[in-house]
């Protein structure tokens, strides 16, 4: 035993010295996947590189799938629970078949700096070309295009996002998993939507499906020059910059827009002011009382719903050619290596990261509830001046899904912060609870000495 014992520690050591040498193998896999098609896209050399082959346990899951489902429902004693089973594993099934998700040959990541401080980072969802037929590969973009929604960001924008969405295909998958459901009030639900639809808003559904564009966005806005005080429970308001949010969906007419703006005129129970010219319309409503302005627009293509009438025009300024974001050296540096086209893109700034950081830190100094422990542990993992920034591009390519980004977090340290920071908030909340129980047990512990 104890040679054994012996053995094994100085075997140990052995391979932990330097000068350790591992034999390298040329083995090929005797099995087929995607490793040559997904790792010729990604960038080695970096903090992180990773390839996961799906093929063998994806392809034809949902015959898997089927077969879980006879098993199930041959098992004794599910009486009235069987039907619910049974048309439980028939929708996943349908689901998996009909997505697309069976055709996954393989992911990659990567991650490499691409100068100190800024990384490049890409993620390949694959399939083989030829493949890829199901909504996931159809209804978010088949194909890239221009990235229109940049040329609407103001120079202040702290937070972007813009997706390709077939509404109609999500509305066909929707509708054709509840008729076959096998649950009657599903069934009834999408039989009587068009008509509660119209009923409610006062269009056809239909209607509405051949006027959205298949493009959506959210914008914010942080204005530097203007501030606003949060109502905290602290001795100083806290100042944050001004901040102004914008819903953009593209669309092919304006049936949209004029239903709403029919309401609004309609109602009149609240002053509206009509802007209509130079192919603008824009409907605002001044809420003094909330210091808000809510708006809807139409310009360009585009229907907007904001909280103010500037947001709009300042996008409307930067689409007539007014320098924005993309003029900004930040957005500059961010696009290095980024593709110019593309079915989504993310931007995040600075800025915003730094200012949602402070507003957590104030809400937790100033929660009386929050053990001494988590509040340290917390303020070390939240330094507003190191918040993340990012601008990444998704595309659907005829061999799946690529995204492609910069931002100041490398790949690796995402993917560890990922498993450590949970990790450490449940430590941060233990470590009251234990350090209480032991002065506890210690206090019942000297309290039996005494008595002895």
């Amino acid at each position: 035993m104890v040679a054994a014992g012996f053995l094994v520690v100085n075997g140990c050591k052995r391979e932990a010295t330097p000068n350790a040498q591992v034999e390298s193998t040329s083995l090929k896999s005797a099995e087929t996947n995607s490793f040559k098609e997904v790792t010729s896209k990604l960038d080695a050399g970096g903090d992180l590189y990773v390839y996961l082959s799906t093929e063998q346990w994806l392809k034809n899951l949902s015959d898997t799938l089927g077969k879980w489902r006879d098993a199930v429902a041959s098992a004794p004693g599910l009486g009235e629970n069987q039907p619910a089973l049974t048309n439980g594993f028939d929708a996943v099934t349908r689901l998996v078949k009909e997505s697309g998700l069976e055709d996954i040959s393989g992911v990659g990541m990567s991650s490499i700096a691409r100068e100190p401080g800024i990384y490049y980072s890409k993620l390949i969802v694959h399939h083989y070309r030829g493949e890829g037929n199901g909504f996931i590969w159809t209804m978010f973009g088949k194909q890239p295009h221009e990235l229109d929604g940049l040329d609407l960001l103001p120079a202040d924008t702290a937070l972007a996002v813009f997706h390709d969405l077939d509404v109609g295909e999500l509305a066909s998958v929707v509708q054709k998993e509840c008729e076959e459901s096998g649950v009657p009030q599903a069934a009834e639900f999408v039989k009587n939507f068009p008509a509660e639809f119209e009923k409610g808003t006062g269009m056809k559904w239909d209607d509405v499906l051949n006027s959205l564009g298949g493009e959506y966005g959210i914008v914010m806005t942080l204005d530097p020059a203007k501030t606003m005080s949060l109502p905290l429970p602290t001795q100083v308001p806290l100042e944050i910059p001004e901040p102004a949010v914008m819903l953009v969906v593209k669309v092919k007419d304006d049936a949209i827009f004029n239903r709403i703006d029919q309401q609004l005129t309609k109602k009149q129970q609240m002053p509206v002011i009509k802007t209509d010219k130079n192919g603008l319309k824009m409907r605002t409503m001044p809420l003094p009382f909330l210091n808000l302005r809510p708006t809807i627009a139409q310009s360009e293509g585009y229907l907007f719903l904001a909280t103010s009438d500037t947001i709009v025009q300042e996008a409307l300024a930067v689409k007539g050619g007014k320098a924005g974001l993309k003029s900004s050296d930040e957005f500059k540096k961010l696009t290095a290596g980024v593709p110019q086209q593309g079915n989504q893109f993310c931007f995040l700034s600075k800025r915003f990261g730094e200012t949602m950081m402070t507003l957590q830190l104030n809400a937790m100094e100033n929660n009386n509830g929050t053990p001494p422990q988590l509040k340290e542990l917390m303020q070390s993992l939240i330094q507003p001046e190191k918040a993340g920034f990012v601008f990444m591009v998704g595309g659907n390519t005829d061999e799946g899904w690529q995204f492609v980004g910069n931002g100041n977090q490398s790949g690796g340290k995402v993917l560890a912060a990922a498993t450590v920071v949970p990790a450490a908030v449940i430590a941060g909340v233990a470590l009251p609870a234990v350090a209480k129980a032991r002065a506890a047990a210690e206090k019942k512990a000297a309290h039996t000495q005494s008595a002895q």
